[in-house]
């Protein structure tokens, strides 16, 4: 009788235990690994167990970069340690970390070989900002560069009322009111004490609409170029300032066409009797 032989294969569920990587565990990006002749100082950094406010252990936002001479040289969560080859000399490191709102940084200038200990500590403060330990002693971060001034021009704009200047219809020297000489004495000064660089001063001379175009076109001139002359005198660059007249143009006031008493018009209309002085410049 023929023997058969039965092979018989029993399939059953073979436990499988599923291993789940800790993405927390161990640095990423790590850099400066390689030992050379040179590179012969072997430096080793470790993150304490310290969360930034937000993070749990299972859920850590906030790693500290550690940076070398701006290189990124590492990310690292609570607990990671990573060594570095270096060579004897200077470095900077920098631990930086960000949130959502904003990034905070610290950054220390090193002599590796001469420190007595070649272990440090990252760490994050109580607000999260991150700092270094050496030897168990935080070390005190460099202070970010003050940010240039920005230096920007600027016009200050200056009306001189004609009548308190010259004597009625004066436009000369000659013709200044005390006071008036004053006002320009006092103009010379702000250009001379209160400006590092004046890079132009525009004079204009105004009159009121009582005259003809030509007359007052040209009294307008004069006493633009009165006052030019007289901060002239006074230190200011005559290169620089330069004197027209715009006569009975850019009234200030309406006009006064509802006055009719002479002396009242006259009173009305004094605004648009000016000098304006534009300084442009860089102030102190």
């Amino acid at each position: 009788m023929s023997k058969f032989l039965f092979a018989v294969l029993v399939v059953g569920p073979i436990g499988l235990t599923a291993c789940i990587s800790n993405p927390y565990s161990q640095v990423q990006n790590l850099r400066f690994q390689n030992a050379t002749l040179s590179n012969d100082q072997l430096i080793r950094v470790q993150r304490d167990d310290k969360l930034c406010a937000e993070d749990t252990l299972e859920k850590q936002g906030c790693p500290i970069n550690f940076y070398i001479d701006n290189i990124l040289a590492g990310n690292f969560y609570v607990n990671n340690t990573a060594k570095y080859q270096l060579k004897s000399e200077s470095y900077n490191f920098k631990v930086k970390n960000c949130t959502e709102a904003s990034c905070q940084s610290c950054d220390v200038d090193l002599a590796i070989g001469q420190l007595s200990s070649n272990e440090f500590v990252l760490s994050v403060d109580n607000v999260g900002k991150p700092f270094i330990l050496n030897n168990g002693t935080p070390l005190v971060c460099k202070t970010p560069a003050k940010a240039a001034k920005s230096i920007t021009e600027k016009t200050l704009t200056l009306d001189l009322a004609a009548d308190t200047l010259f004597k009625f219809n004066g436009s000369s020297l000659n013709d200044l009111l005390p006071k008036g000489r004053q006002e320009v004495l006092n103009v010379a000064s702000q250009i001379l004490n209160n400006f590092v660089s004046v890079n132009q001063i525009k004079l204009t001379g105004y009159t009121d609409r009582l005259g003809s175009d030509s007359y007052n076109l040209q009294l307008g001139q004069n006493r633009a170029n009165t006052v030019r002359n007289l901060l002239v005198q006074n230190g200011v660059a005559g290169n620089i300032i330069s004197a027209e007249s715009a006569g009975k143009q850019q009234p200030i006031t309406n006009g006064c066409f509802d006055v009719k008493q002479r002396e009242e018009l006259k009173t009305c209309l004094q605004p648009d009797r000016r000098v304006s002085v534009e300084i442009t410049g860089i102030t102190k």
